[in-house]
């Protein structure tokens, strides 16, 4: 009788916290708090909005104690109610409740308890609640708590390195014995198709990429996989927050490489641009760590042998790739500039609004190293490129920015660059596919064609709004100058099409 007492006691307990929601107020109080340290370090803002959020926060993390105090007061009395009135109706003794309950048998499995009741708790009900897909990580549908580990991940690099440097002793066997062969980086400017190349190269058995349940530890995927299991969550693909079409979940592939190159070049990123690199800038402790990250991904996926990463910034670096990874392919899709333009500014003023709404968006981007967009906006300093973002919001500043971009690609990209027509591969995915598994050595074709049908012709190619002509015109024929490296069927082969 005392030991279900005790039983019944612990299931009030828990009852009670949920009951009262203590994890959304607790939740709240964490979202307050990290709110007030995003504030305080926005150099943006000035001290007398510091000091005044900072109050508003004071204020409202102290209401949050006072409620957090009460709703645990409450658990306390309901798990208290069933001892005491064992004791009150002669039972049980308060005396032997009290020595059961203090016991490390009871101790132990009462909290093995208190927490699968709590899971199951929390899974019943978010029955029916769709989650939230993590592509939505753009969209930023993250707890209070994701937030503060999120930040807590992206604070220090330092830290992220460290956690590397443990999985490598923990998986040292498992990492060794993996081979990242022939990995593949698709590289280009943003809306130039490289996200879906990704895709479509990640689908294949043969390659692995990183992915959002890579993150926040982005640098440890096995070490965090398998801790972050205890709580992995699921989800239905939804769109992203670009607004593009693409569906993704937790499990899609996304890029995450840019930390890496963050961590051991910080003097690259100024505050209002990115600088070059070149194949004088090699470090052999990066190229080490890299490569050891390549087989730490390939590992976390079976039957994989290769691996594959997207990163838009890869093209301030080609040389120096193609010296520190020799056997790598790179892939540089080309869209139409007009059209990417076009997709640029769109994106920007998406990320604007977002960014204006949303603090933790853009520390969210800031942290992976994405400063393509919005209020992150930060330009590669290729020559000719803007020296800052001012300006963004007109064609002619992206118009220059692809000309600098792609004139420093042609420039610098290695002569086994894979360059891929975005358009023609679009419109024509049975003709195209074919060229890019064979110049990347695909094992199974088969597979890789079958991913025609997630190709969609592109739209004609839209009109830019006070574009300067002669900008216009030097795109255009940097254009066919792209292009004229790009993957082509041959006379022989279009005639048997």
């Amino acid at each position: 009788m005392t030991l279900a007492a005790l039983i019944a006691g612990l299931f009030a307990f828990v009852a009670v916290l949920r009951g009262l929601k203590v994890q959304r107020h607790a939740l709240d109080a964490i979202g307050v708090a990290q709110e007030a340290v995003g504030v305080i370090a926005d150099p943006d803002l000035t001290d007398e909005v510091k000091e005044r959020h900072v109050q508003r926060a004071a204020l409202s993390l102290l209401r949050s104690f006072v409620i957090l105090l009460a709703i645990g007061a409450a658990a306390c009395v309901s798990a208290a109610a069933f001892v005491i009135g064992g004791d009150l109706f002669g039972l049980f003794s308060i005396e032997r409740a009290m020595g059961i309950a203090t016991s490390w048998p009871f101790i132990l499995w009462s909290t093995v308890g208190a927490v699968g009741l709590w899971l199951v708790l929390a899974r019943v009900g978010g029955q029916g609640q769709a989650a939230e897909a993590a592509s939505t990580a753009d969209e930023m549908p993250y707890s209070a708590l994701d937030k503060a580990l999120h930040n807590f991940a992206f604070a220090s690099p330092e830290r992220q390195l460290a956690l590397s440097s443990i999985e490598d002793k923990v998986w040292r066997r498992t990492i060794e014995a993996v081979q990242a062969e022939r990995p593949v980086f698709v590289t280009s400017l943003p809306r130039a198709g490289t996200t879906i190349l990704l895709e479509l190269l990640a689908g294949q058995g043969e390659f692995a990429s990183a992915t959002y349940r890579n993150m926040p530890f982005t640098m440890a995927p096995l070490l965090w996989g398998q801790f972050s299991r205890v709580f992995r969550k699921t989800g239905a693909k939804a769109e992203r927050a670009h607004g593009d079409g693409i569906a993704v979940d937790f499990d899609s592939p996304e890029a995450f490489e840019e930390m890496i190159w963050m961590a051991f070049w910080p003097g690259h990123y100024g505050k209002a641009r990115i600088g070059l690199w070149t194949a004088a800038d090699r470090k052999p402790d990066f190229e080490a760590f890299l490569a050891r990250h390549m087989r730490k991904i390939v590992a976390g996926k079976s039957g994989a042998f290769r691996y594959v990463s997207k990163d838009n910034a890869n093209i301030a670096r080609l040389p120096l790739l193609a010296a520190a990874f020799p056997d790598a392919q790179v892939v540089i899709p080309i869209r139409n500039p007009a059209a990417q333009v076009a997709s640029l500014m769109r994106q920007h003023r998406r990320f604007c609004e977002l960014h204006a709404r949303d603090r933790f968006a853009r520390q969210y981007m800031e942290g992976i190293g994405h400063f393509e967009f919005g209020a992150a906006l930060r330009p590669i300093a290729f020559p000719g490129a803007p020296e800052d973002a001012g300006g963004a919001e007109h064609a002619d500043y992206w118009l220059r920015y692809w000309i600098a971009a792609y004139n420093h690609v042609l420039a610098t990209a290695p002569g086994g660059a894979v360059f891929v027509d975005h358009d023609a591969l679009s419109a024509r995915p049975t003709d195209h596919l074919p060229l890019l598994a064979e110049a990347l050595g695909v094992g199974d074709r088969t597979a890789f064609l079958a991913a025609s049908e997630t190709f969609r012709a592109p739209k004609p190619s839209p009109e830019l709004p006070g574009a300067s002509p002669l900008l216009m015109r030097r795109a255009t024929a940097l254009h066919r100058a792209l292009l004229a490296r790009a993957l082509r069927m041959t006379t022989r082969e279009r005639k048997v099409v």
